[in-house]
């Protein structure tokens, strides 16, 4: 199996770490300020400046906006191991575990794809909270579907 990132899956990539791809604005508008700080086979590393817009009046994260993130994120992870321009994939499932409380000012996050078939991507991902503890984690399994 070649472990190479489809040139069309790596052009989206290094977009969305250079900022300039359009998934950087819509990513902005309905996430947050997401920040792809790297990515290689299989993993990616990423920083969320949480601002005001997502806190409850706790002070809090709220968990449904995590989990949207966390989707997010399972599906850039996924992507990094697409080896042919013509692939897509679908979140068939997503498990999101709740530790401890996120809240502002970030999170860093850590994710990696535990197994790839020829079907199913199977993706892990940490995200820790301003202290460096463990807030949430996640179990994603993407659906690998082939177009045109």
């Amino acid at each position: 199996m070649t472990r190479t990132t489809s040139e069309r899956h790596t052009d989206i990539l290094n977009g969305y770490k250079s900022g300039g791809s359009r998934y950087n604005d819509w990513t902005h508008e309905k996430l947050g300020d997401l920040t792809l700080l790297s990515w290689r086979w299989g993993a990616i590393s990423m920083r969320w400046d949480i601002d005001d817009r997502f806190i409850m009046p706790d002070g809090v994260m709220f968990g449904g906006h995590i989990a949207s993130v966390a989707d997010h994120i399972a599906g850039l992870a996924a992507m990094t191991v697409l080896t042919d321009n013509r692939e897509r994939f679908r979140t068939s499932r997503l498990e999101t575990n709740y530790f401890r409380p996120l809240t502002a000012p970030l999170a860093m996050i850590e994710a990696r794809v535990t197994n790839a078939s020829k079907t199913l991507i199977h993706v892990e991902a940490d995200f820790k909270n301003a202290g460096e503890k463990l807030a949430v984690r996640i179990h994603a399994v993407q659906v690998r579907r082939m177009t045109g």
